[in-house]
């Protein structure tokens, strides 16, 4: 059995983890987890610029309602009310369930997918080389993550608020697929991988607080464990402030938008292509609750490559 399920406490360390199959050839591993480490470095640093970036907003919308907040906690019909409103039930995807859904009517835009199969087309089917799964170490864990190579399937719950049970402020986690490859000869390389999700996000924001939650799916390729390519379809993004409130679902399984990586293979080299799916959930603490929380249960189906 090749599924992993994991449900972390807050404090855990930050960890990656990766698994192969029985045959896959050991002197590929440390390509494989080079590639990984990669992985975590490049999103890392992307999402350390991003909230870097966004903490001087945050800092200049803090300090503008600092003195209406000093008021409204003065105030005792008013601070009776803010107490209410952090005792009042967050809207969450409470668990994983939909992981076991198999229907296929989401609400996507994308109704239909275009399979791209012709002469030279290789299909890498379930289960794959190996499986990965990992979170940016400066944030917190994911409140759950499943991978089962054996289905395809990933599922990640991100949550930021620690009164739904996240971190104190963001989590960025992702978790998929790959397959080893090598070639004799310099030959230009198309990949594609078909795949379907189930996405979900709650996010809220008290007074003077914003919360963003995203998600979506990913192609990535290296060389010799050293980054090439890599396309992205994000199936959301949702950013609220000042008391707002958001709930979505997909309501099923639907394809994503056709996303290529194209890259050279030349020989002696060792290549590794992921199908992944990620999450990104961040709160910035105001007067009230204030949450986060990114949902996505994908089924990665199969990877083609063309060259």
């Amino acid at each position: 059995m090749t599924s992993t399920t994991t449900r972390a406490p807050r404090t855990e360390s930050p960890a990656s983890q990766i698994h192969y199959s029985e045959d896959f050839p050991a002197e590929h591993r440390r390509f494989v987890e080079k590639s990984i480490q990669s992985m975590i470095e490049r999103s890392s640093a992307a999402t350390a610029r991003g909230r870097a970036a966004a903490a001087e907003r945050t800092a200049i919308s803090q300090a503008l309602y600092a003195p209406l907040i000093r008021l409204a906690q003065q105030d005792p019909d008013t601070a009776d009310m803010l107490r209410n409103a952090e005792e009042t039930p967050v809207p969450l995807d409470e668990d994983l369930a939909h992981l076991r859904r198999t229907d296929s009517h989401g609400t996507h835009p994308e109704t239909t997918a275009t399979l791209d199969i012709r002469a030279g087309t290789e299909i890498f089917g379930i289960p794959y080389h190996f499986e990965w799964a990992w979170h940016d170490p400066a944030g917190g864990a994911p409140f759950e993550i499943v991978v089962d190579r054996d289905n395809g399937r990933v599922a990640i719950d991100g949550r930021a608020g620690p009164k739904i049970g996240g971190a104190d402020d963001f989590v960025s986690a992702r978790a998929g697929f790959g397959v080893s490859l090598q070639t004799d000869h310099e030959v230009s390389a198309m990949g594609r991988a078909y795949r379907t999700t189930d996405d979900h996000y709650s996010v809220g924001a008290g007074f003077g607080g914003d919360a963003t939650a995203e998600g979506g799916t990913d192609l990535t390729v290296f060389e010799n464990g050293n980054f090439i390519a890599s396309a992205i379809d994000k199936r959301w993004r949702k950013r609220v402030s000042q008391n707002e409130v958001d709930v979505y679902s997909s309501d099923g399984f639907g394809p994503g938008a056709t996303i290529d990586v194209f890259w050279t293979m030349r020989p002696g080299n060792t290549y590794t292509f992921n199908v992944g799916t990620w999450v990104y959930a961040e709160r910035n603490d105001g007067l009230g609750n204030t949450w986060s929380q990114s949902s996505i249960v994908a089924n990665l189906i199969f990877m083609s490559l063309f060259r």
